[in-house]
C-alpha cells in the first residue's frame, strides 16, 4: 500500500462494512421488530448489490447483517443478561424435546444475553475446522414469537480469530419442537451439532419459563 493502492481485502472488508453501515441507518427508522424489514430496505439491499460480488459474499453479507441487528437490538432493548450456572448448563444439555410445542417455549419479545459456560459443550468450527467452545449467546423473538434469532460467539486465540453464527428459525405456532427442529436442520450450516445447541438452548428457555404441565 506504498503508493496509496487499497489491497485486495481491505477493499473487501471495506466493502462488507457499508452494508452494515446502512443496516444502521435503517434500523432508526423500520425498529428492530423483524429484521427481514431492515435487510430487505432498499438502502441495504442496494448498497449490497453496488458493493458486494458474487452469492458467497450476498451470504456472508446477510450472516453479518443478522449478526449486527441482533447486536443493535440487545443495546436498545436493554442488556437483558442471564447468569448461567455450571449446574445449569450441565442440566440443559440433556433437555427432552419430546412433548412439547413451540408454544411451550418462547423468548418473551426481548433480546437475551447468555453467558455459556464451557460445560454446555456447544462448540463452532473455524475456517480450518478446528472446535472452539461458544462462550455467548443471544436469543431473540421476532414476529411475535414466529421466528427466533440466535448468535453465537466462540472467541480464539485471538479477537481476529472469533468464530461467529447468527442463525434464525421458524418457530410456528401450534408446531412440535421436533418439526420446527427437523425443518431448520435442511437449511442449517453445515459443521455444527445445531440439535445439541437447540436443545441445550430449549433446556435454558424452559428453565427461565417453566412449561404447561405435560398431560
Amino acid at each position: 500500500m506504498s503508493d496509496g493502492a487499497l489491497s485486495e481485502a481491505m477493499a473487501l472488508r471495506i466493502a462488507r462494512e457499508m452494508p452494515l453501515l446502512a443496516l444502521e441507518d435503517v434500523v432508526g427508522r423500520v425498529g428492530f421488530e423483524r429484521f427481514q424489514d431492515a435487510e430487505l430496505d432498499p438502502l441495504v439491499t442496494e448498497t449490497q448489490l453496488a458493493v458486494l460480488e458474487g452469492k458467497t459474499d450476498l451470504v456472508w453479507s446477510r450472516q453479518e447483517l443478522l449478526e449486527r441487528w441482533m447486536q443493535l437490538r440487545w443495546g436498545a432493548h436493554g442488556h437483558h443478561s442471564m447468569v448461567m450456572s455450571d449446574a445449569l448448563a450441565r442440566t440443559a444439555r440433556s433437555t427432552e424435546l419430546q412433548g412439547y410445542n413451540c408454544d411451550d417455549v418462547t423468548v418473551r419479545g426481548r433480546t437475551l444475553h447468555v453467558p455459556v459456560p464451557p460445560v454446555a459443550g456447544i462448540t463452532l468450527p473455524d475456517a480450518t475446522g478446528r472446535d472452539w467452545p461458544v462462550a455467548d449467546m443471544l436469543i431473540a423473538s421476532e414476529g411475535d414469537g414466529q421466528q427466533w434469532c440466535v448468535l453465537l460467539e466462540a472467541p480464539g486465540d485471538t479477537p481476529q480469530q472469533q468464530t461467529v453464527a447468527a442463525i434464525r428459525i421458524d418457530w410456528p405456532a401450534g408446531v412440535s419442537v421436533g418439526e420446527a427442529l427437523d425443518r431448520f436442520d435442511k437449511e442449517a450450516a453445515p459443521g455444527v451439532d445445531w440439535r445439541a445447541a437447540w436443545r441445550w438452548i430449549l433446556g435454558v428457555m424452559l428453565a427461565r419459563q417453566p412449561p404447561p404441565a405435560q398431560a
